[in-house]
């Protein structure tokens, strides 16, 4: 298996992850919408493909079959009146292939990625996961819990 960069000729492999893992949140949100538009997902990869872009996605390859993806955001923080000058990284997606979920596979993608954030001087990583996700990859390598937000529809 190999976890590399993602290039342009991945976005089709990328795409039908993406997907199911939106559909599993528009299922279990009130607040995301039912259609999703491939504008998203393109607008996100263009943003990715450009020069000096603060997203990282990588992907797991494997017999030239993308197995899994994650993506993150690098955030500068400089100047704040709270918060020490530093490089903060959020991991907003992390799929793997559901005929391939239970190999270590996530573990692998996100050990790559915090090599990948780690080099570009990123001190502190945020992985973001709803409660209705079933699957523990962030306490598995060690993410804690940082705080809990609560919320009500009214």
């Amino acid at each position: 298996m190999i976890i590399r960069l993602a290039t342009p000729a991945d976005v089709p492999s990328i795409l039908p992850l993406f997907k199911e893992l939106d559909a599993k949140h528009y299922e279990n949100c009130a607040d995301v919408n039912k259609e999703i538009s491939d504008k998203r997902y393109f607008i996100l990869f263009d943003n990715f493909f450009r020069q000096n872009s603060n997203l990282i996605i990588n992907v797991a390859e494997e017999d030239d079959k993308i197995l899994a993806f994650a993506l993150s955001k690098m955030t500068v923080i400089k100047d704040n009146l709270l918060f020490a000058d530093s490089v903060i990284a959020e991991i907003f997606y992390l799929a793997v292939d559901k005929n391939f979920k239970r190999r270590g596979i996530g573990a692998l993608i996100m050990s790559d990625m915090e090599d990948r954030l780690r080099s570009q001087g990123v001190v502190r990583c945020e992985a973001r996961t709803f409660s209705f996700n079933d699957e523990t990859i962030p306490q598995k390598i060690n993410y804690k819990p940082k705080y809990t937000v609560f919320e009500k529809y009214l």
